[in-house]
């Protein structure tokens, strides 16, 4: 897993500098736009995870280099693990930089006040909201791909591409009925908010959601192993 994790890093290296620029770039446009500084962590992690893992699915099959990791000392399990880990580290690399970026950010507003360009970016945020984005931004960097991959695994990336769409369009009429016929939210729901506003449950309801995600990555990946090991080249 290791040595296929460095084969995407150095991969990416140069990919990932590109996407950071225009990831800093777009965040503090959708932040200006929005008048509001939470999205750049959000921003960060989702440019890095989805443009440069694309973009390393797709170099795969361009430059035939599934079928040359095979003839070396990697098993495919080994393969699949190393590209699930390659995520997951620039999910928390975009992550760690958007923190970054808002820190900047926000040590700006304190130095310009005045400055009508940083008013209200930070309005009404603390360290629960933070927080909560952290979660949201590893949630939604890492929930595409614990669907992608698998089929990737199993059909490459090119018909991965046809079927995942597919997925997406099935899934949304379902929701989308789902959350019509549901009606106003129960009392346990209104509680569970509730209790997610305080201190302590901000800081459960993340780690749950964290857990979750992590619980979540880990079957992915032990099914993408078993359709990557059945698959013919």
């Amino acid at each position: 897993m290791k040595t296929m994790l460095m084969f995407d890093l150095l991969t990416a290296k140069k990919l990932a500098r590109s996407q950071l620029l225009l990831g800093v770039v777009v965040a503090l446009v959708l932040t200006v736009s929005t008048g509001s500084a939470l999205c750049i962590m959000l921003i960060m992690a989702l440019m890095l995870a989805y443009s440069v893992g694309f973009t390393l699915v797709a170099f795969d099959e361009r430059n035939d280099w599934e079928r040359f990791r095979l003839t070396l000392p990697l098993s495919r399990a080994n393969v699949v693990q190393g590209r699930y880990a390659t995520f997951v580290v620039m999910t928390l690399v975009g992550l760690v930089l958007g923190v970054a970026v808002t820190a900047i950010v926000y040590g700006l507003s304190l130095a310009l006040p005045q400055t009508e360009l940083f008013a209200g970016l930070f309005e009404g945020m603390d360290w629960q909201i933070v927080l909560g984005m952290v979660a949201a931004s590893i949630a939604f960097s890492l929930a595409l791909w614990l669907v992608a991959l698998p089929l990737v695994a199993r059909f490459g990336m090119t018909k991965a591409v046809r079927y995942l769409p597919l997925a997406f369009i099935i899934l949304l009429p379902i929701g989308t009925v789902l959350v019509q016929k549901a009606g106003p939210p129960p009392a346990f729901v209104l509680d569970l908010a509730a209790w997610a506003s305080t201190p302590t449950g901000t800081v459960a309801l993340v780690a749950a959601v964290l857990a979750v995600m992590a619980v979540l990555t880990v079957l992915s990946c032990m099914l993408s192993v078993k359709l990557y090991e059945r698959r013919e080249f």
